[in-house]
C-alpha cells in the first residue's frame, strides 16, 4: 500500500472552502477533491502538500 501524504486543495471558486485530505499522489488528490466537492477537476486552482512546521 502506498504511503499517503497530506494535501490541501484550493478551488477556483472562492466560495468553495479548501479541502484537506490524504492521498498517494497529486493526481489522486485532485480526483478525490473533485469528487468530494462535486466539481470538475478543472475547478481546482492549487494542490499543496501540507508540511509540518518544526520549531528548531
Amino acid at each position: 500500500m502506498p504511503k499517503l501524504l497530506p494535501f490541501r486543495i484550493h478551488f477556483e471558486d472562492p466560495q468553495i472552502a479548501p479541502l484537506d485530505l490524504d492521498a498517494s499522489d497529486v493526481g489522486n488528490a485532485r480526483q478525490l477533491a473533485a469528487t468530494r466537492r462535486g466539481v470538475p477537476v478543472g475547478a481546482i486552482r492549487k494542490v499543496k502538500i501540507i508540511r509540518e512546521k518544526v520549531d528548531g
